[in-house]
């Protein structure tokens, strides 16, 4: 028995090994690892010096704990890719942990590798993008996705639910939107796991399950403690509430137009060439767009949206239940059709099992209300989404995954419980019986996976090449700016973000480089911070706005098919002329114009 049970976590360490392996050698052999937009570059140029010039916490996005421990990192070994290094780490780590807790619920050496076959063929078939294009707020749900996992599956005991609090606790401080977006799926779960208690209402249930939320619920805001004292200072503090308006305007009500609302813009100040920056996104050239302004703007907007029970939101729930409704009967994603063929499966499979003890209707009653309240949880967030119009991949992604993940949970659970209900004979029964239904079910969805994965697999491999096309590009600025460092560039934001729908990144593995970046964004998402007030201060400068007219080497740099007429006119209305002299060309090594390097040339308006 001794040799038999040692055989066996061999055996089972062995196939985890080989999944390992497979996991990562797949996706790494046919790719290099991309961080999927100028956000994720943005945070990792933030915490390893390469934006400031040596590494900081302040990263905004990470909550400062986690964004302090990744810094630390950067600064005992500079020249390492530490912060993609984490977010693979993350990503690849949950789907070992999820192959760990398949292994444990499965006995059979064959049963395991289906089970692990299947798992991999899932998410190569239907998430491998993520694996290869890495974001932030996609690794944050598979964070919570294997939280929701581990946790339906465990056998409730406290010590059994410390890994996925963990990883809910993770999440909460790798993207908290994202984490809190989840939450109901994570509580569905602890719901249901407590319901399927013998006895439900007894003292050591209400201690054991409280103190599980309790022990979140102390983690995250500890978390979020520490987050808060970080960035109290009165910079930081009022940058944040700054942060905050713009996500708001930008994100969730938009800009209105100016022509149509002239007396609003005259009213707070806001002229028709500020009014350009907003719009471009380089509002960081004026110190006048301040918090108080944007909120100003937001307030005047949100009166103007659709209002659902005093929610404001682009479209009203009409509109959002239309263009849901539309998702199953236009789009209908590879993803919703998985979903859909998962929550047959698990009703199948769980009313075959109970059937054979005549548990049909009880378990009919198990199922019920979990679909019912899945269903509810996904449908209220997908119409939040619509309503908001943030259709994303990187919101809907982590979304779809998590209810992956409970439908897992839930099928595992209520059949290994009508099972065990069987006699022996039964059981025995079963397995002849069923025998040929589950090898056509498990042929027909190895077959649909396997279809999945060559369709994902190449749509991955043209974002890549769009991607690869692109940053010569954007790697030409990059060597640019390097071969002149003695030069400081601001760059046009919307000429920063992509090329023909390729979004400018790097990759994370190779080619990288930590070193002082001397150049910034004349907007987005950290533009006006101390940290970016301090990259400014460190050449000498105040503001953006008179750097570029200092003449002291200081250059804007912009797509070639810019028109710079805006920034001339911005200019202008402040009492300066100016002239936008292209002086430089940065060109591929095909030779095609990248960008354009100008030179802000000034003259005094003579006064009448």
């Amino acid at each position: 028995m001794m040799e038999s049970g040692t055989g066996r976590k061999a055996g089972r360490a062995c196939m985890l090994t080989v999944f390992t392996l497979l996991l990562v050698a797949i996706p790494a052999i046919g790719f290099d690892f991309y961080y999927d937009l100028n956000d994720d570059t943005l945070i990792k140029d933030i915490v390893s010096g390469a934006y400031a010039g040596t590494p900081s916490a302040y990263s905004v996005q990470l909550l400062y704990p986690l964004s302090l421990a990744i810094s630390l990192m950067y600064k005992a070994v500079p020249d390492f890719a530490w912060y993609g290094l984490f977010l693979c780490v993350c990503q690849f780590g949950a789907l070992i942990l999820i192959a760990v807790r398949l292994t444990g619920i499965f006995k059979g050496a064959k049963s395991r590798m289906f089970a692990l076959a299947v798992e991999l063929l899932i998410f190569f078939g239907l998430f491998f993008r993520s694996l290869v294009i890495v974001q932030y707020s996609v690794t944050a749900g598979m964070c919570m996705m294997c939280a929701i996992f581990l946790f339906i599956t465990s056998d409730g005991e406290r010590d059994k639910a410390a890994l996925p609090l963990f990883l809910a606790v993770l999440a909460f401080m790798i993207r908290t939107e994202v984490c809190l977006m989840l939450m109901p799926f994570l509580l569905l779960a602890g719901l249901c796991k407590w319901a399927a208690e013998e006895t439900i209402f007894t003292v050591e249930n209400f201690r054991r399950y409280l103190l599980i939320i309790g022990a979140a619920l102390l983690f995250m805001f500890a978390a979020l403690s520490f987050d808060m004292l970080a960035y109290r200072g009165n910079d930081w503090s009022s940058f944040r509430d700054f942060f905050d308006a713009r996500t708001k305007l930008y994100d969730f009500y938009d800009i209105p137009g100016y022509d149509g609302n002239k007396d609003f813009y005259s009213s707070v100040g806001l002229s028709k060439e500020s009014y350009a920056l907003l719009e471009n996104y380089n509002f960081a050239l004026d110190d006048s767009i301040d918090t108080w302004l944007l909120n100003s703007i937001a307030k005047y907007q949100k009166e103007k949206l659709n209002n659902t029970f005093g929610f404001a939101s682009r479209n009203s729930l009409k509109e959002a239940l239309w263009l849901y409704k539309n998702r199953f009967f236009s789009n209908f994603p590879m993803t919703d059709l998985a979903a859909g063929i998962a929550y047959i499966t698990y009703v199948i499979a769980t009313l075959l099992t109970a059937a054979k003890n005549g548990n049909n209707r009880t378990a009919f009653f198990v199922i019920l209300p979990k679909i019912v309240m899945l269903l509810l949880i996904r449908s209220i967030l997908w119409l939040y989404l619509y309503m908001v119009d943030r259709i994303l991949g990187r919101v809907t992604v982590p979304l779809v995954m998590s209810e992956f993940a409970c439908i897992a949970g839930f099928m595992f659970n209520d059949v290994r419980r009508f099972y065990n209900l069987s006699s022996d004979s039964q059981r025995d029964s079963d397995k002849i019986k069923l025998g040929k239904i589950v090898k056509i079910a498990c042929l027909l969805a190895i077959l649909i996976l396997t279809a999945s994965c060559a369709y994902e697999f190449a749509a991955v491999r043209r974002e890549y090449n769009a991607r690869e096309s692109a940053d010569k590009r954007w790697n030409a600025l990059m060597e640019y700016c390097r071969t002149n460092k003695d030069k400081y560039y601001v760059i046009d934001v919307y000429s920063s973000t992509s090329y023909e729908g390729a979004p400018y990144s790097e990759k994370i593995f190779k080619d990288a480089d930590n070193s002082y970046k001397n150049f910034d964004y004349c907007g987005g998402w950290l533009a006006k911070s101390p940290l970016a007030r301090k990259k400014l201060a460190d050449r000498g400068f105040r503001d953006m706005q008179g750097a570029l007219l200092s003449r002291n080497g200081v250059f804007f740099l912009a797509a070639p098919d810019k028109d710079m007429g805006w920034i001339e006119a911005y200019y202008a209305a402040r009492g300066i002329k100016i002239t936008c002299e292209s002086i430089d060309e940065i060109c591929t090594d095909s030779g095609e114009i990248a960008f354009l390097a100008y030179e802000l040339k000034k003259e005094k308006i003579e006064k009448q």
